[in-house]
């Protein structure tokens, strides 16, 4: 069972995040202590292991951080169970998963005047997420999945302002839809002209038969590596649901890369 954070440690990680994190929410949450006092055990996605992001927080604090990556949360969470206590140090997880981790007694609290939350956008903190009992598990530290990334050689910017766009047949086997369903849920709405603060079951057939036709007219519908490689070697030209983060991303070699909020 992962239960706590050696406080020293986790006083330097979490007031160095902010600086060093990449900029449909998740969070970074903080699971167990490592034996290794120099050492920290981090369980993370495939866009936390560039050396770019990590290199410089090991410099500044004298530490070596061991990456593992996953994809889901089913996966983080297999891993964790077959974990001794204490193999990590910090997790990267959903925003909409924190309290399922916290209610599994996986994630220790985090000291809440040592976090840099006076550099997160007020909208991204989400306290319902992150916190339980006045007590704070996890950290917003990257968000933008409710987003379409187009090549903008290849498709109509002024197409991309409207999401119906996206199940009719103009791009038809074009388009990647990464399956980060809430979002992608979302989405859908705004296009429906719903607002997503108000959604409920009887919402959801509406939505249904438009994600049933933008699979329809999808060339793929695939994790976010898949996707973002598909979008990277022009598979595909458009990536609903990917992100202005994986835009940012792939900028250097895709400058014509854009991304829009329909």
């Amino acid at each position: 069972m992962i239960t706590s954070v050696n406080g020293a440690f986790a006083r330097r990680f979490f007031s160095s995040v902010a600086a060093i994190s990449l900029a449909a929410v998740s969070t970074v949450s903080a699971p167990a202590p490592a034996f290794a006092t120099e050492e920290l055990n981090a369980l993370v996605w495939c866009d936390h292991t560039d050396p770019a992001l990590v290199e410089p927080f090991e410099k500044a604090n004298d530490v070596k951080v061991n990456l593992k990556d996953y994809e889901g949360t089913g996966a983080a969470l297999s891993i964790l169970e077959q974990s001794q206590p204490g193999d990590w140090d910090v997790l990267v997880i959903d925003g909409v998963d924190v309290q399922r981790a916290v209610g599994l007694d996986l994630l220790a609290e985090i000291p809440a005047d040592k976090l840099p939350t006076a550099d997160i956008f007020p909208e991204v903190r989400m306290e319902a997420n992150n916190m339980k009992d006045g007590k704070t598990y996890a950290v917003t530290e990257k968000f933008g999945y409710n987003t379409i990334s187009y090549d903008k050689t290849k498709v109509d910017p002024a197409d991309m302002k409207d999401l119906s766009i996206i199940w009719s047949d103009k791009y038809k086997g074009r388009i990647a839809l990464y399956d980060y369903y809430l979002p992608m849920i979302g989405l859908v709405a705004l296009g429906l002209g719903k607002k997503t603060a108000e959604l409920s079951d009887a919402d959801m057939p509406a939505i249904t038969e438009k994600l049933s036709e933008m699979k329809t007219v999808s060339k793929q519908v695939s994790d976010v590596v898949s996707s973002q490689t598909a979008l990277a070697t022009g598979e595909v030209d458009i990536l609903v649901g990917g992100g202005e983060w994986i835009t940012a991303a792939l900028s250097g070699e895709k400058p014509n890369l854009d991304w829009t909020v329909p």
